[in-house]
């Protein structure tokens, strides 16, 4: 176990359940950054700048914290997935995703002012969605809150009824790839995970 407490440069409770459950003590504190998509910027650049982008905006408050910056985006080529703006646009999302595999990149980086420290890195899951009527979909936005949500969905909110498989880290999904934090973090600190 990690006996550190870290910022959290988050409010979001999934990932402060992701690092609880584990056993890492965190302080969530929201970052006020402007999530501007970079025009042809790659999607693992895109979450590796704005995870840096929040960890760097939290930081001054807390100069000798690690602070934890994340985003995480659904990725369907070409384009960017983030939190709908409206249950039709929800919608719309889930009929793009029915019958395909697409990416969920989340980027990580782990920011202290004092002493140094600058670790920033992504994961990146492949998920692959059922095939799915519109009544699925209004059935699945009907048992979840989508609009919180990259993509318009959450694999920990009924993700059996949308999702066929997915192929890497499940909790990268949820919104942060808690194995790989706790390696780093672990390399960090100089304790065992």
């Amino acid at each position: 176990m990690i006996d550190i407490e870290i910022i959290l440069a988050s409010r979001s409770q999934r990932r402060l359940d992701l690092l609880t459950a584990t056993g890492i003590r965190c302080r969530p504190v929201a970052a006020d950054v402007e999530e501007v998509i970079l025009p042809d910027e790659p999607p693992e650049a895109l979450v590796c700048r704005l995870a840096r982008l929040k960890a760097v905006a939290v930081a001054p408050q807390f100069p000798s914290d690690i602070v934890l910056g994340s985003d995480t985006i659904v990725y369907l080529e070409p384009d960017v997935l983030g939190k709908p703006r409206d249950y039709a646009e929800a919608s719309e999302f889930l009929g793009r995703l029915s019958g395909k595999t697409h990416q969920v990149y989340t980027g990580v980086c782990l920011y202290r002012e004092n002493p140094d420290l600058l670790d920033v890195w992504y994961a990146c899951t492949d998920v692959t969605f059922r095939s799915l009527t519109a009544d699925d979909v209004e059935s699945y936005l009907a048992c979840i809150e989508p609009l919180d949500k990259a993509g318009a969905y959450a694999i920990q909110d009924q993700g059996d009824l949308i999702i066929e498989k997915i192929c890497g880290l499940r909790s990268n999904v949820v919104g942060l790839p808690i194995e790989e934090v706790i390696e780093h973090l672990a390399r960090h600190i100089g304790t065992d995970a």
